[in-house]
């Protein structure tokens, strides 16, 4: 049985990362199918056109396929069912994701293509469907899986509906059966790590691994987000061993030495947090990473053990200045309890950085300049404007639904991304001035050097600030300066990739051909599948004109990641005959 898990992004957003990104769901998905032993991949067709996505599927013909939903890319996940079902009419296929969960109803009576939609969290509903496959016998399983909906002749189906998702006549003789919701998996170590076992297509495994999550469901109510209905409102956690043993193998096997934890709120767990942070001090594991949380859900200390432990800036949902917008987006939140997370996040050496919403539909002048003076009062060192926006499966629909007229039937008929609350001059103007003011704010936030004193009282002496000291000397020519800093992080771990990696970058600024690749072979040998110290080191290399040795590295490092170009040059043109050993173009670098 072949099962695909596929993936593409809405066409305006081909050229935008977090468009082309694999949703992180498919990866847990696919990996518990691959360790109950099917043969699953992921496909993501964002970077191909229509037509070499049709012939992929042709190709295939896969006999599963795992559809992901956002209300973003609806209608391009939609046509990836209709060129699986063209290509094998047998192909089984389910959609799953956000879009899919909370219109499960209208989808099915839509879209023909689509047997079933997998609600919420789809690891084991997923890993049921197949084994139900495997039997011959869906038809009469289907009503005894939870966590779906699906098509059926009235009175034919054997399970009765779930009263929070009541069946509803399609045409003639055809109802929607919503199975029980499923239990929401309680102990999440017991999934395997996406990385663990990956088997994809399109996907950049060294990117896509630098992405994580953690804990599962958020106890806040916004007004604006879906998350709570799709994970649930209790919190579930990953221990702090099993992300130690997640991060070891994202480094020790795909070269990944930086993560973003992408939890709605991570810090929530204060004890898991700390004990996260402890481990991997102790472990010297040297891993620089980043989180989101919200404001109510840190303190000082917890923040000084995650700057300790290498977490570079953390991510709030701020939203708005005004205390009468956050009402009206329920954040829960209030303004001084902001002012206090910010200075607290600021002491310690975190970056600052902060999600803003504007377009309210009761907003005006007098709470924009709010924002913008919370803005220069807190001083983030950077943020992302968002005009606000209903989807599915939010409060904020709901009440759409009742104030617009907005109807489930939209989503099918309109193609644009998203439904836009105001999308008027204001608005617009207004994303403009707090996207301004960030970047004005931004500028003038940069710790300096009376900053890092500070930080290292509230904090101690840890590699995380030696590094960003180093690096503001380092951006200002103060080269002597910053070496002495990285040098201070290799004195205490001489395993430090960081510290490598820098003094390397300084000893190639200088000319120091073979100080630079000491570093660099060093860097290499610490963390072997780390693709960018081998193309750092072959660079050095060719500095020295040792092109053997170069073209060595180079080779690994295309190995290790056929997306590294500067490897993939060097590579090629090392291998061609009569090749003198100059340093040729073009070369790496990490200043």
């Amino acid at each position: 049985m072949k099962i695909l898990l596929a993936y593409t992004c809405h066409d305006l957003g081909k050229m935008e990362f977090y468009s082309r990104f694999t949703p992180l769901g498919l990866g847990s998905i696919n990996a518990l199918l691959r360790r109950e032993g099917y043969d699953s991949r992921i496909v993501n067709c964002s970077a191909w056109s229509w037509k070499e996505t049709a012939r992929f599927f042709q190709k295939e013909r896969p006999d599963v396929l795992g559809v992901s939903v956002f209300t973003f890319n609806r209608h391009e996940a939609m046509r990836l069912a209709a060129l699986a079902r063209d290509a094998n009419p047998s192909c089984f296929i389910a959609a799953g994701g956000p879009h899919a969960t909370h219109l499960p109803h209208p989808l099915l009576s839509h879209y023909p293509q689509i047997d079933v939609v997998v609600r919420g969290e789809g690891e084991e509903t997923m890993l049921d469907l197949v084994r139900a496959l495997g039997r011959g016998d869906p038809p009469r399983s289907l009503a005894r899986i939870a966590g779906i909906t699906f098509r059926a002749s009235a009175g034919a189906h054997a399970a009765p509906p779930s009263s929070s998702h009541p069946p509803s006549t399609v045409d003639r003789g055809i109802v929607f059966v919503d199975t029980p919701d499923r239990p929401v998996i309680v102990d999440l170590d017991r999934l395997p790590h996406p990385a663990a076992d990956p088997a994809a297509v399109g996907v950049d495994p060294v990117t896509q691994f630098e992405f994580i999550i953690t804990s599962r469901g958020c106890p806040a109510a916004c007004t604006f987000c879906s998350s709570p209905e799709f994970w649930g409102r209790a919190l579930r956690f990953r221990s702090a061993e099993n992300m130690i043993e997640e991060v070891r193998l994202l480094r020790d096997r795909h070269g990944v030495v930086y993560v973003s934890v992408r939890d709605d709120t991570f810090t929530v767990n204060k004890k898991r947090v700390i004990d996260f942070c402890r481990m991997l001090i102790d472990r010297k594991i040297d891993l620089l990473w980043d989180c989101q949380s919200r404001v109510n859900a840190v303190d000082e200390e917890r923040l000084a053990w995650m700057r300790r432990a290498g977490c570079t800036h953390i991510q709030y949902g701020v939203e708005s200045g005004s205390p009468r917008m956050l009402q009206r987006l329920n954040k829960g939140i209030t303004i001084e309890q902001i002012r206090t997370a910010a200075a607290a996040t600021r002491r310690v050496g975190l970056g600052l950085s902060i999600y803003l919403i504007t377009g309210i539909d009761s907003e005006t002048d007098e709470d924009l300049a709010a924002t913008i003076g919370l803005i220069e009062a807190i001083r983030p060192h950077d943020g992302l404007v968002s005009p606000m926006t209903v989807y599915p499966g939010t409060a904020l629909y709901e009440e759409a639904k009742i104030r617009f007229g907005l109807g489930d039937d939209y989503w099918v008929s309109d193609h644009r991304e998203a439904y836009y609350v105001r999308d008027d001059p204001w608005t617009r103007r207004s994303i403009r001035t707090l996207a301004a003011a960030l970047r004005r704010t931004g500028r003038l936030s940069v710790y300096g050097p009376e900053d890092f004193a500070r930080q290292r009282a509230a904090v101690g002496d840890c590699y995380a600030l030696r590094l960003s000291s180093g690096e503001y000397w380092q951006r200002r020519g103060a080269f002597g300066r910053a070496r002495q800093e990285y040098l201070a992080i290799l004195r205490d771990n001489p395993r430090s990739l960081w510290a490598r990696l820098r003094l390397g970058a300084l000893a190639m600024r200088r000319r120091r051909f073979a100080e630079a690749a000491e570093h660099y072979r060093a860097a290499a040998e610490d963390v072997p599948a780390f693709h960018l110290a081998h193309t750092l080191l072959g660079t050095a290399l060719l500095r020295l004109r040792r092109r053997a040795e170069a073209a060595a590295s180079f080779d690994r490092a295309h190995a290790l990641d056929p997306h590294d170009h500067v490897a993939r040059f060097q590579a090629r043109r090392l291998a061609r005959p009569g090749r003198i050993g100059d340093p040729g173009h073009p070369t790496a670098s990490i200043a």
